[in-house]
């Protein structure tokens, strides 16, 4: 949720504890004040246009976290991905059939050769199956000020192999009228809000369905606007964060949501923010059939 590597936002300074240069030591990412011979991350720009959403987020320029969460082995996500930009990790995604991938529009900020991703695997950086993207289709109504639209459907140059770690998730039914009470929400992110050390395993949390109507009324003093394209989850101090982005918001194996944005990490007053797919559907099949 909230892709938002190291940006700076109108009014505010970034979080000072943020800056520097990330190493992979095997089982986290360390912070270090100096370079140190270690490359910095690149700068994949702010999540959204809108300054609000950006400056509340600037504490979380570094990818991924599940707050409050459990470490889960692959078979309890089989659906879940990895998504890697120049072999940096940035999003989550979330496997549709045998070569596409679904997973946020802010996800996509670059060409589709310099994306692999990655399935069938509780690390997101070793063992399972690794693709190359060959074209991305993004949804062009994205609105990257309200956060509106916010999907993109990637297509793999070779297909997956399905197994018991590698499974497409189930499309919700249009007809669905009523969501589940509870969902789960699965990645790879920071577990909490100022975290300097990624995950390396795979976690998941249960999240409660906030309706709409209340959601509405907690982001109004944030200036915000909730729509019927979006649905609202969380629980205290449960969440997902930074780095989730793209990844999937299921119940029984069934895909609701896909990780878009919110303010903070597991903040009460803010709910986390996902992609409302059932609205999507038809678009998702479309693009199958079209490309």
């Amino acid at each position: 949720m909230y892709q938002n590597f190291g940006s700076e936002s109108e009014g505010r300074e970034r979080d000072p504890s943020w800056s520097g240069y990330y190493k992979d030591n095997g089982t986290h990412y360390l912070l270090y004040g100096k370079p140190e011979d270690i490359a910095p991350t690149p700068n994949f720009g702010n999540i959204s246009s809108n300054p609000f959403i950006n400056a509340l987020e600037a504490q979380e320029s570094f990818p991924t976290r599940i707050v409050n969460g459990k470490r889960i082995p692959c078979t309890e996500a089989p659906f879940q991905g990895s998504l890697h930009y120049e072999g940096y990790f940035v999003c989550g995604c979330v496997i549709i059939n045998k070569i596409w991938i679904l997973t946020a529009h802010h996800c996509f900020f670059g060409p589709p050769e310099k994306y692999t991703v990655r399935v069938g695997s509780d690390q997101q950086r070793r063992g399972g199956q690794l693709r190359h993207v060959k074209k991305i289709v993004a949804l062009a109504a994205y609105n990257d000020y309200t956060m509106r639209h916010d999907l993109a459907m990637m297509k793999l140059k070779s297909p997956v192999y399905f197994g018991k770690c590698v499974r497409p998730v189930k499309l919700p039914s249009t007809k669905t009228t009523k969501f589940p009470k509870k969902f789960v929400v699965s990645g790879w992110g920071i577990t909490s809000a100022n975290a300097q050390n990624v995950q390396r395993y795979l976690r998941r949390v249960q999240i409660d369905y906030i309706k709409r109507s209340k959601c509405q009324k907690m982001y109004k003093k944030a200036g915000l606007k909730i729509y019927k394209d979006m649905i609202c989850a969380s629980r205290t101090n449960k969440d997902s964060c930074s780095g989730d982005s793209g990844g999937p918001l299921t119940s029984r194996g069934v895909l609701y949501g896909i990780v878009s944005w919110g303010i903070g990490c597991a903040n009460k007053n803010y709910p986390g923010v996902y992609v409302n797919c059932k609205r999507y559907v038809p678009w998702i099949k479309k693009v199958i059939h079209k490309y």
